[in-house]
């Protein structure tokens, strides 16, 4: 969630650190600051608010070619300038950047107390550069020891960067349940909570594993782990389109991802590369199971949050209905404190964008724990959960750097799909049928792109509806995580509140909200229940609600009833809720968009959820 950022070379570190905060900003963050080593000591410049605000606190000019840098998203303590990190030892030989949760800091932040500490901040993690001094005073000439002691202390999760006023040379790095990567350069070394903080600067990786230690300086960095064990790291390209990074023509990094759709979802299929027309499937080679290992698989349970989890139960239907194999979709914080049954003839799917995504990752040791298999589908490469799980697929969407997830979303329902085509394949569904999904597959990109020509009209709609304080969005079937989706992204980014129902339920609840000041959208899709469909829009009409249709049908029923009509292209059944979504994202965004909000970096909300 927060985001963290060090580096030792011959730079200077202050428009290093300042760039990886900015290319750290999509994370979200309320509070940010540097500490850099000038002289003979280290200082410290912390601002709520946006970078712009600390960008102006910072000195002119620096000389400082160490430093560390954080952007803060609270989880203890208010918003403030005393909140934010880094954050300094009282006799100022030592300066931490922390992202986690330290569950036992109120024992140990009473025996600091007690030894004569100072507190300055309502934080947690203040507790580690006191307790870090306090080690550090016992042997001065080994600060990497000190980290080593306080770490042994605590309780919970981490990902630190430590600075140390006398070590002029040295930065340390530490991590368990919140990712660290070092960057590795020419005679300069970077840390950071996501590689991208040093794009363009570096694109040579190691990814720290729980329980590891990086001891850095400009020319050489080493490894250690709990048993003092110094450790062999792989260093891995990090293959990032620094362009994909940027925004471009757009005014907003959500309106560019959405607008990357059509790219991403090609990317999901490995352009084509994932099917195979003429056996009518899909080839997924990273799932590492032999083909036979499919036979065996019973049930599928999916553990995911946020979109992720919708886009789970949108594929999950998918593999019910090709495959005929019952697939539960789980909240994985849930999933995780449930004490779940784990079989052997259960495949568990994980989802997450970032990788990192902490209760999705606990769920998944839960299981692996118990014996279970788990795969993932994943878009960052090399995150935590890629590494962690027996095999996998990535989606390949690209970086997503506004907060309100969009590309991501379809593309891991793009996955989804390929993988119930290939498990359906391999079970009831024919060659021929096959056939037709993979045409219907390969022509998607083209679907979406006709999708997103209808920015005007939408825009349109958006501004009429911008004014009320509460939707509700309907789908029946697996147009239902659709409606949930469209609405989590609506209250996500306008702040409006939104709620998603099946069609079906209406009467059982969601009627009695309908008012003329309660709008609904919506999605009845050509097939055999659109009469039912029509049937509950009657029913809003009758009761003067305003509706929005989105529908792929010509049935002029529709047209009479509907408030507003958006009407997208037809494509294959299977395939359409990949359809269906992207008129909600354009939605959600023109509402935001018309209420002035700020719509890459919602309020109290972060990209990457890396804490409990």
């Amino acid at each position: 969630m927060c985001g963290i950022v060090g580096y030792c070379g011959p730079r200077k570190a202050m428009p290093v650190l300042m760039q990886g905060l900015r290319q750290l900003e999509y994370r979200g963050y309320d509070s940010s600051g540097v500490a850099l080593l000038q002289g003979e000591s280290i200082k410290v410049i912390k601002k709520q608010g946006k970078l712009n605000n600390l960008e102006q606190a910072l000195p002119s000019r620096s000389a400082s070619t160490l430093g560390i840098a954080h952007t803060r998203w609270a989880t203890h303590g208010r918003v403030s300038d005393e909140n934010a990190h880094p954050h300094e030892s009282a006799d100022g030989r030592v300066a931490v950047v922390h992202n986690g949760i330290i569950d036992n800091y109120v024992a140990l932040k009473e025996e600091l107390i007690t030894k004569g500490y100072s507190f300055l901040s309502e934080t947690d993690s203040e507790v580690l550069a006191h307790l870090i001094e306090d080690y550090l005073k016992q042997n001065p000439e080994k600060p990497e020891d000190a980290v080593k002691s306080a770490l042994r202390r605590i309780e919970g999760t981490y990902g630190i960067i430590v600075l140390f006023r006398d070590h002029p040379d040295l930065l340390v790095g530490a991590r368990n349940g919140s990712p660290l990567i070092v960057g590795v350069g020419e005679k300069e070394m970077f840390l950071a909570s996501d590689a991208t903080a040093f794009i363009g600067l570096s694109r040579q990786a190691i990814y720290l594993e729980d329980g590891e230690m990086a001891i850095l300086t400009p020319k050489q960095y080493k490894t250690i782990n709990r048993q003092d064990r110094e450790v062999e790291k792989t260093v891995e390209q990090v293959d990032i389109d620094e362009t994909q990074a940027l925004k471009g023509e757009y005014d907003h990094f959500l309106l560019k991802e959405i607008f990357e759709q059509p790219a991403a979802v090609s990317r999901a299929m490995g352009e084509g590369g994932r099917l195979l027309h003429d056996f009518g499937t899909a080839k997924l080679g990273g799932l590492n199971l032999d083909k036979r290992d499919f036979f065996d698989i019973e049930r599928i349970h999916v553990l995911a949050m946020g979109t992720g989890y919708y886009a789970g139960c949108v594929g999950g239907a998918m593999i019910e209905h090709l495959a005929r194999i019952p697939v539960q979709v789980f909240d994985a914080s849930e999933y995780r404190v449930s004490n779940p049954i784990v079989k052997r003839d259960t495949l568990y799917l994980a989802i997450s964008q970032s990788g990192e995504t902490a209760d999705t990752i606990l769920a998944v040791k839960e299981v692996q724990n118990k014996g279970g298999r788990v795969l993932g589908i994943v878009n960052v490469v090399g995150s935590t959960l890629a590494r962690l799980t027996e095999g996998g697929v990535y989606t390949h969407a690209g970086p997503e750097k506004s907060v309100a997830s969009t590309k991501a979303f379809t593309s891991q329902v793009t996955v989804m799909a390929l993988l119930a085509l290939l498990l359906g394949r391999m079970r009831d569904v024919p060659v021929r049928r096959g056939k037709e999904l993979v045409d219907a597959m390969m022509a998607l990109p083209d679907r979406i792109h006709e999708t997103l020509g209808l920015r005007d009209r939408i825009k349109e709609i958006a501004e009429k509806y911008k004014g009320y304080g509460s939707m509700l969005f309907m789908g029946r079937g697996n147009y239902y995580p659709i409606a949930l989706e469209g609405a989590l992204k609506l209250k996500e980014i306008s702040y409006i509140h939104a709620e998603g129902f099946s069609s079906g339920g209406l009467k059982h609840g969601p009627l009695a909200l309908i008012s003329p000041d309660m709008p609904s959208l919506f999605i009845a899709m050509d097939g055999d229940f659109l009469d039912k469909d029509i049937g509950n829009i009657q029913e809003v009409r009758a009761r003067e609600g305003k509706v929005i249709v989105l529908t792929d049908s010509d049935d002029p029923r529709l047209e009479d009833l509907a408030s507003d009509i958006i009407k997208i292209p037809a494509t294959d059944e299977v395939l359409a809720p990949i359809l269906a979504v992207v008129p909600l994202q354009l939605f959600a965004y023109y509402v935001s968009l018309a209420l002035g909000r700020e719509i890459d970096q919602p309020r109290n909300l972060a990209k990457s959820v890396t804490v409990e």
